[in-house]
């Protein structure tokens, strides 16, 4: 009876000493290695975290040069077709664009009519900018001065001179398309009754303003 006795506290004993190891070694040891694992699990997600910030930060707008692509866009004083235009580009002109916004491409600096006044800018569609420039076929560009000059006095007379003529003044930027369509093209002048001589105003409506063209001789001139 003694023998079961001593073999149950002996067991007991065991027991109780494996109990203590694991909470006083295992237990311990344990706990440190999952809140180490914890802390890494926490350290990966932050720096993933950072890492996905990182990547969505958005990319800055950088300023590009456009070619007109159409014969003739509207400049408007707002990023909308609802915007008032404040005056016309024609293929082949460049542009810069500053911003872009809902599809549209902003081209000036920001300004105010009046004092107070809500601030506003040059606005141009990008769908109707291209990269590069245009290629203009021979016969589409005497059809696109044509447009220009189509209402000139005499034109049917003399078709190929005006838009020859017209070609050389704005290649060499003495006029604008503008200049032409104000007028509907060239005007037979009356202070030269006794030759074929037309005149058109480039830059402005004053005097100093008018170039004179006669058909006959080619020449170009002001007064």
């Amino acid at each position: 009876m003694k023998k079961i006795l001593l073999i149950v506290i002996l067991l007991l004993g065991l027991g109780g000493a494996g109990a203590g190891y694991y909470l006083f070694f295992m237990k311990p040891q344990s706990d440190t290695e999952v809140t180490k694992m914890t802390d890494d699990t926490k350290a990966k997600s932050k720096a993933s975290d950072a890492k996905t910030q990182k990547v969505a930060k958005p990319v800055p707008f950088r300023v590009k040069d456009y070619y007109i692509k159409e014969r003739k866009i509207a400049v408007r004083n707002g990023p909308g077709d609802d915007h008032l235009p404040e005056r016309y580009m024609y293929i082949g002109d460049t542009v810069r664009v500053l911003e872009q916004k809902d599809g549209w491409g902003r081209i000036s600096n920001f300004y105010v009519y009046k004092e107070g006044g809500k601030e506003m800018a040059e606005w141009v569609k990008m769908s109707d900018l291209s990269h590069t420039k245009p290629i203009i076929s021979p016969l589409e560009h005497d059809d696109i001065v044509s447009s220009y000059i189509g209402r000139s006095d005499d034109f049917k007379l003399y078709r190929d001179r005006f838009i020859k003529v017209t070609s050389k003044l704005l290649q060499e930027n003495i006029c604008k398309p503008e200049d032409f369509e104000e007028l509907h093209g060239w005007m037979r002048s009356l202070n030269y009754p006794d030759r074929n001589v037309y005149f058109v105003y480039c830059g402005g409506l004053n005097v100093s303003d008018k170039v004179y063209y006669d058909v006959d001789s080619g020449e170009v001139f002001y007064k």
